[in-house]
């Protein structure tokens, strides 16, 4: 069943992208009702399908992940006639979403600027690595090399060579999507409201960098350079070993939460530790505190400890690894997954409408073949 509260529902969205950065963005629009389709060139289509590893059935996670609820078309637009076919659709389409390099769509004949120029309202998302200027603006680029000019990529040093640490995803391709989507919605409720879209320059390495801004703004303000990487968290915003071996994050970083701690183990001793005049107190270089708590989670299992805090009302929890996640009862109770076991499942929104009890993004169907809505999405674009 699909979601009644679609707030896009009506919106038209082309999506000429490859790969992840567009598949997210679009994917965050059709989760709030918009029609997305994606205009794929034969014969292969986007090559987010060909991402590997690739399940028993041949299918891409990425692919099978990031596409439920689009519409495919196939269109050759080296050739003129895909290209003409386009240029129809674009003439009612709400919004385009495109992550070429600046300047490869107008060599090949479609001309974004010349589009708005026809329709003010025409919204335009150009994702990209590094923007639609500046020195790296003709940079090719995946994820990570975005994460890897901006602070955040992972190494591990081993006999003096650099390799890439352990790594789910690039949050240079999350948070670009996510600012896509943000401004996409910005510039389409402007349309509507006053008849002019926007041509977003979304650069994918800007969002991440933008994400150091606590480094940015103090390695400005005091003129010496500042990472977050480079200062500790402190014994109380830290992790100990459980009874049973495993990690327990603790963050009772607040007066309150620090006594109900103390006042639960038993160690009331303890909370003159803490200095009870800072509103915000990590325990730097305390070295009793570290050893005290280390002693005490000690004494007792994760599950225990997440009981504890729960029941304490502290801040503090398990660290859990996507197995993990999925047993939790928590994680059923929010329903972030439609499906059933052994089937590719929908990974519906972070979105949660509290007024229906929906998750945006909840009923959309199988991500889509190559082409397979051609005939479909031409009937209902061109002659509705």
């Amino acid at each position: 069943m699909t979601a009644r509260y679609q707030p896009l529902a009506g919106v038209k969205v082309l999506d000429l992208g490859i790969l992840i950065p567009p598949a997210l963005t679009s994917a965050k629009l059709v989760a709030l009702g918009a029609d997305v389709v994606k205009v794929e060139q034969p014969p292969w289509g986007d090559r987010i399908r060909a991402i590997p590893p690739f399940a028993l059935d041949g299918e891409s996670p990425q692919h099978m992940a990031q596409n439920w609820g689009k519409r495919s078309i196939a269109l050759d637009l080296r050739r003129d006639e895909g290209r003409a076919t386009f240029l129809r659709l674009a003439q009612v389409a709400d919004v385009i979403v495109e992550n070429q390099l600046a300047g490869s769509w107008a060599r090949l004949g479609i001309d974004f600027a010349a589009l708005r120029a026809q329709r003010p309202e025409l919204v335009v998302c150009s994702i990209t690595g590094f923007g639609q200027t500046g020195p790296y603006a003709s940079l090719p680029s995946h994820g990570l090399n975005m994460d890897a000019l901006a602070d955040t990529l992972n190494l591990d040093w081993n006999g003096g060579e650099p390799r890439l640490g352990w790594t789910f995803t690039s949050w240079g391709n999350e948070l670009g999507a996510a600012y896509a989507a943000l401004a996409i919605v910005a510039a389409v409720l402007s349309a509507r409201t006053m008849g002019e879209g926007a041509w977003i320059d979304l650069s994918c390495w800007d969002a991440l960098v933008e994400s150091h801004r606590t480094e940015l703004a103090m390695t400005t303000a005091t003129g010496s350079a500042f990472n977050m990487h480079d200062s500790s968290t402190g014994e109380m915003y830290n992790a100990y070993l459980t009874e049973d071996g495993k990690p327990f994050l603790m963050a009772a970083l607040e007066q309150k939460f620090w006594e109900a701690f103390c006042r639960g183990v038993g160690r009331e001793d303890l909370v003159p530790l803490r200095d009870a005049h800072a509103q915000i107190h990590f325990g730097w270089d305390d070295a009793r505190l570290h050893r005290e708590l280390a002693v005490i989670f000690a004494t007792a299992t994760a599950d225990e400890w997440d009981r504890r805090f729960l029941e304490w009302d502290v801040p503090g929890s398990k660290i859990l690894e996507i197995p993990e996640v999925m047993e939790l009862e928590h994680f059923a109770a929010r329903r972030i997954l439609e499906g059933e076991p052994g089937s590719w499942p929908n990974v519906t929104s972070a979105i949660r409408w509290h007024h229906t009890g929906e998750r945006a993004g909840s009923g959309l169907a199988r991500p889509p073949e190559l082409g397979a809505h051609g005939d479909e999405v031409l009937a209902e674009w061109l002659h509705p």
